[in-house]
């Protein structure tokens, strides 16, 4: 029995144009914008997909590629601007951290809450309640308001009233990526269950391991198309092997850089300790950040570089700057790649934003903010099999002992 049928379906935005200045200017330019200062672009094209019962989907594909946006259309968040998608049966869904809660309710109150948004009866969340707490491993916290629970604690409430939900599809969109390792193994071992039930999943991740144990069929999503559809073993093996996961992003066609340009960043990616590429890293984890320098000059003197790492709201987590670790870089030709290596990458599970900016002879040569966003996925940093419960931070070698 088919479960979802998406014919033709399309999503197009409106994107403006930003601009700031005083009161007067900024309605000025919003007027405009009503005009004239708007463009459109597609985050879905033509997607055409069937889904049959009981399938576990695993939708991968790099960042931007619509896949949160197609869940959205599924959910009836947002609607298609043409095409038609029909979803037999009842669908729940876990998009976000946070949907669905109160901040000021406590734990146990938004269980019901979250049921009920889910369409729960009371007397359902009554009989489940037990069941939902003891999976959450929450029981010390209950009875707190959860404005003071951290992410992690929030995804683990709420993937556990979902998995405790009858609806017949499931869409979840990263909630595995926060959280420690044992609650992950629970989750997946969940959801295999619910599946035995005729229930029908639809997961987005960037953890191709998640994907590959859990999927049954994989479809790989890229600038709002599909790309390729079939058994998951073989759509990871084409997305990794995919010529733009295997480069990384390429900034050469920026347009928003700052400096003179006498050379510029023209390419980022992470690679592991071989020198391959990696889409994700993961806590802990072993890795080089290449930077791909672009410049008509035979040699570049005194290069200094400098990453920016930040998380979605604008706040600074780290500074990876060769002029603070290793002093400036006497000279490079005009294609060198420059190399930062990281023998345990410090962040924690979490999405975070890249700057980059480089100088040539002390004079600003390039600066691209919003250069790089990437995924930094659950690691083992502390060789423990356990994380930091929360979904971004830095993490940071320690021991502890009885002082003797």
């Amino acid at each position: 029995m088919e479960a979802i049928r998406i014919e033709d379906a399309w999503k197009t935005f409106r994107r403006g144009k930003t601009k700031r200045g005083d009161l007067r200017q900024n309605f000025s330019y919003w007027w405009d914008s009503l005009w004239n200062s708007t463009e459109e672009f597609n985050a879905l094209e033509a997607i055409n997909l069937q889904i049959e019962q009981g399938e576990i989907i695993g939708l991968l594909g790099p960042n931007g590629a619509g896949k949160s946006t197609l869940l959205k259309l599924l959910s009836r968040i947002t609607y298609p601007t043409k095409g038609r998608l029909t979803v037999n049966g009842t669908l729940s869904s876990l998009l976000e951290v946070g949907i669905g809660f109160h901040p000021e309710l406590t734990g146990r109150d938004n269980i019901y809450l979250n049921g009920v948004i889910h369409g729960m009866s009371r007397k359902e969340i009554d009989k489940k309640f037990d069941s939902i707490v003891a999976f959450s491993g929450l029981e010390d916290y209950l009875d707190t308001p959860i404005k003071r629970f951290s992410s992690g604690m929030y995804v683990r409430l709420a993937f556990s009233v979902a998995a405790h939900l009858d609806s017949d599809i499931l869409l979840l969109d990263e909630v595995l990526g926060v959280g420690d390792l044992e609650f992950k193994r629970k989750s997946l071992a969940k959801l295999k269950e619910t599946v035995v039930d005729g229930r029908t999943i639809i997961i987005v991740s960037h953890q191709l391991e998640v994907l590959k144990e859990l999927c049954d069929k994989g479809v790989y999503l890229d600038q709002g198309r599909i790309k390729q559809v079939g058994k998951i073993d073989e759509v990871i093996d084409f997305y990794v092997n995919d010529h733009e996961v295997k480069t990384g992003p390429d900034l050469s066609h920026r347009k928003d850089r700052q400096g003179n340009g006498k050379v510029m960043i023209a390419a980022i990616r992470f690679t592991d300790q071989s020198g391959q590429y990696i889409p994700e890293v993961h806590s802990g984890q072993y890795v080089k950040i290449q930077i791909q320098l672009s410049s008509t000059e035979p040699v570049l003197h005194n290069l200094e570089i400098r990453l920016d790492v930040l998380d979605k709201m604008g706040q600074q987590w780290l500074v990876f700057s060769n002029n603070v670790s290793d002093g400036m870089i006497e000279s490079a030709n005009g294609q060198s790649v420059l190399e930062c290596t990281i023998p345990k990458f410090p962040l924690a599970a979490g999405h975070y934003i890249m700057n980059v900016s480089l100088n040539e002879n002390k004079q600003r040569s390039d600066l691209i903010q919003d250069a790089f966003r990437f995924t930094v996925l659950p690691g083992n940093f502390y060789s423990t099999g356990r994380t930091p419960d929360f979904s971004k931070g830095v993490l940071t070698e320690y021991h502890w002992g009885v002082k003797k």
